[in-house]
């Protein structure tokens, strides 16, 4: 009995100091995705996602934006960036958020401009309980010309 003890907490804390050899060599997760438009030619849509590297016990900061890149026409109908954050673990919920709204450990949100060619939002929140893992998704969409195209951008983190 006592060594399953000490095998649980060796692997605990394995995982804590090796979270913070991590914390120190990342200083931010970010992705970007792109997909060209066929019927629009030499524009495309462009997702990006960002989130900081900070410990569970800061407030945790993040960026998302839709971006409609060409000039084929230059600005679309509207554009926008919906995305979603979990975090996942032991009594895990996401609160305090600054954009967006928190249901239990999800932060989700979108932001749409007319006539635009840009579509961002930033923003904070606070994690409670022990979180383990950590994504954010971003989904960036248009209307131009009577196209719609969207693509995501994917974050996966530990904490």
């Amino acid at each position: 009995m006592k060594s399953k003890f000490l095998v649980k907490l060796s692997a605990f804390l394995i995982i804590g100091i090796l979270s913070l050899n991590l914390e120190g060599t990342v200083n931010a997760y970010s992705d970007s995705s792109k997909e060209s438009i066929p019927q629009l030619k030499g524009n495309s849509i462009q997702s990006n996602a960002w989130m900081s590297n900070t410990n569970f016990l800061q407030k945790q900061s993040f960026k998302v934006s839709a971006k409609f890149l060409g000039n084929n026409p230059p600005k679309a109908n509207w554009v926008k960036t919906s995305y979603n954050i979990e975090a996942n673990g032991i009594g895990v919920s996401l609160k305090g958020a600054s954009a967006g709204s928190t249901s239990g450990n999800s932060l989700s949100g979108t932001w749409t401009n007319k006539n635009a060619w840009i579509s961002d939002i930033a923003g904070s929140y606070k994690i409670s309980g022990a979180p383990l893992t950590g994504s954010l998704n971003n989904t960036a969409s248009f209307l131009a010309r009577g196209v719609k195209r969207s693509t995501t951008a994917s974050i996966f983190r530990l904490y």
